[in-house]
């Protein structure tokens, strides 16, 4: 592939090892700075990496550094470069700290941009749209307001990023963003005042772009379907915390339709029908018709959460029934649109919408693929059609190769036992070269691995409960200052439950404050412990003293009963391949070692790593798990634990 031209030059010859080094540049900006070996070694490969084009897997435990590993040759390079990202959060530090720094470190005059999904920006067309409806609370009134104090006076991006006063899932700033079918409608680019196409204007001229997991797979998916792409061309792409990155290109390559993406739509139609064809109120009767027909699925559903498999689905009648009226509906919904669609460019946007979503309901309905699975999940009310790749290696591979250029996988979980083949195999990278950097902490004197001997099965209906009795010397121990991760929402309410009767400090449970608050307040807060499930299991760094114990109930196995394990084990099997060896147990293992590597954040941290699962112990694939955990002495004494933590 063809290098991209970036203007940028680099002052004088500088090397990995004169930025990173003990006497480098970086040394000279960044106070107390000291230079790691695993670093410098883990930026030779990634410089290797990127002369020789190559596909490269890295794992880089805690505290290696490999944000600087990749970074500083990359920018060496002057070829450019699009970093993906897991969080939003990551990409905001890399853009605002990180590279900053590492452009004055490298001597380059290079830019870094961010640029985020459509759905991140205001539309200014969006939004005079929606001012001009009067069908808004006073709530809703003055979050219009804010947002157009922000657009008309402060923000120069329209980046959501910059809007504290208005939440991105609030149904407000879905009326104002960018969103794609809209956008299509009202031709938008650089010179009608938009502001998503100046900043993608902006990415594309820039040495560095940093995008989420997100962005990267809707790309994909848009090449793979042959209409275009989002992202410039590169040189080189990395792919940060890229653990994540299989089970999200999943999402892309698949699609999900939920009962508030109708219902949002539906509150849509209406609008656009009293906005730009006022007279056409049969629009209107047929969107509400189509709000009946989108009840009568969820009740179909029933109430109780639960996730439903095609072979289940076929024998539910009435949901059939439901589907098929709902269809018909929508079908006709779109016949009246499009006597319509030239008054107005509302107008025009919902009907696309309509259009995509009819095509997506009929091939979820009818697909054959032996690679997809269809199936729901529902509950109180809500549910959501999905339909997901068994597999991405092949449409991921395909892009990667037609693509070219250096690609870097790189996460402190890659691996199971420093094997990569499971990561590998999921994208189809099974050519690609692989490097293991262990972490610089030394894990036997930072702490122990406390595993309680005598606890029942996890099936065993007091398991929680017994599990709480044998943690609650070393809560009391550490004064609070602890993680409970929990692998089901259930298990986490009873721990609460629980909880909440005996405990006289602070308890902070995932789902009652946002995420962000609830590590705030941990951090700020006396005796508190911080009760939390998946979400919390990564990207969550507590440094320091504020963090002593954390405690994880069980392995984290997906359910047996789900979907999408049901068909990816009979996919196996299909293979000649065990379901749990080939899947269940490598998920399991990577979510694990994310999960303990919440405790030890930093050369000085100390504390202990509460790991329950008697399993550990009883059964044999313990011992994979244990061998790819941090390397913790295991100790079976509280009262040694106990120690630890004093």
């Amino acid at each position: 592939m063809k290098e991209s031209s970036v203007k940028n030059k680099v002052k004088q010859t500088l090397t990995i090892d004169t930025v990173l080094g003990s006497e480098g540049t970086l040394s000279e900006l960044v106070d107390g700075y000291a230079a790691r070996q695993a670093q410098i070694d883990m930026a030779h490969e990634v410089d290797e990496l990127i002369n020789n084009q190559e596909t490269l897997l890295a794992e880089a435990g805690t505290g290696t550094g490999k944000t600087f590993a990749y970074l500083v040759p990359a920018l060496l390079s002057g070829k450019k470069v699009i970093v993906s990202t897991a969080t939003k959060t990551l990409q905001e530090q890399l853009v605002q700290k990180d590279l900053p720094i590492l452009f004055k470190a490298c001597q380059i005059s290079g830019k870094a941009r961010l640029l985020k999904g459509r759905d991140n920006y205001v539309c200014p067309q969006r939004l005079e749209l929606t001012e001009t409806v009067e069908q808004h609370s006073k709530q809703d009134w003055k979050k219009l307001s804010d947002i157009r104090d922000w657009v008309d006076n402060k923000t120069l991006t329209g980046d959501k990023g910059e809007l504290d006063k208005v939440s991105e899932t609030d149904p407000v700033w879905r009326k104002v963003c960018a969103r794609m079918e809209f956008c299509q409608a009202a031709e938008c680019n650089q010179e009608s005042g938009c502001f998503y196409p100046k900043v993608k204007q902006k990415a594309a001229e820039s040495q560095v772009l940093v995008v989420n997991h997100h962005l990267f797979c809707a790309d994909l998916s848009l090449r793979e379907q042959g209409f275009g792409e989002l992202l410039p061309d590169a040189d080189v792409y990395i792919f940060d915390e890229a653990h994540q990155l299989p089970d999200i290109a999943a999402q892309f390559l698949g699609f999900s339709i939920s009962r508030v993406q109708l219902e949002e739509l539906i509150r849509d139609i209406k609008q656009a029908q009293k906005a730009e064809a006022p007279e056409s109120k049969k629009i209107s009767d047929l969107a509400s018709l189509l709000d009946e027909q989108t009840k009568l699925i969820s009740d179909s559903l029933g109430k109780w959460e639960k996730r439903w498999t095609w072979n289940q689905l076929q024998e539910e009648k009435v949901f059939n029934v439901a589907m098929k009226r709902f269809t018909d509906s929508l079908s006709i919904l779109i016949d009246e649109l499009k006597l319509v669609v030239e008054r107005g460019k509302q107008l025009a946007a919902v009907h696309k919408r309509c259009q995509d979503l009819l095509a997506q309901f009929k091939d979820w309905l009818t697909s054959q693929s032996e690679n997809k699975i269809r199936w729901i999940e529902s509950s109180q009310a809500r549910f959501k059609f999905n339909l997901t790749p068994l597999s991405v290696a092949a449409p991921f591979s395909r892009q990667r190769e037609q693509i070219g250029g250096a690609w870097l996988f790189t996460s402190a979980t890659l691996s199971v036992r420093n094997n990569f083949e499971y990561f590998a195999k999921r994208l189809g990278l099974d050519n690609a070269k692989t490097c293991n950097w262990k972490s610089p902490f030394d894990y036997q004197k930072q702490g122990v691995v406390y595993h309680p001997i005598g606890l029942p099965e996890p099936r065993d209906s007091e398991y929680t409960k017994v599990l709480l009795r044998a943690a609650w010397p070393l809560l009391k121990a550490s004064k609070g200052r602890a993680f409970l991760l929990f692998t089901s929402h259930k298990a986490m309410q009873e721990a609460k439950a629980i909880l909440e009767r005996h405990w006289d400090g602070k308890l902070l449970v995932q789902g009652d404050l946002p995420k962000l608050t609830l590590l705030q307040r941990f951090k700020t807060t006396e005796n508190a412990i911080l009760l939390g499930t998946s979400s919390f299991w990564e990207g969550v760094d507590v440094k320091g003293d504020d963090l002593k114990l954390v405690i994880i109930d069980r392995i984290p196995f997906a359910p047996p009963d789900d979907p999408i394990v049901q068909a990816r084990e009979a996919y196996l099997k299909e293979k000649g391949l065990n379901g749990f060896a080939h899947f269940q147990l490598p998920e399991a293992v990577i979510a694990m070692k994310q999960g303990s590597g919440r405790l030890i954040r930093d050369v000085t941290d100390t504390g202990v790593l509460m790991l329950c699962d008697p399993r550990l112990s009883s059964k044999g694939y313990g011992n994979t798990i244990k061998q790819s955990l941090p390397d913790f002495p295991w100790v079976y004494d509280a009262q040694v634990a106990i120690d630890k933590l004093s």
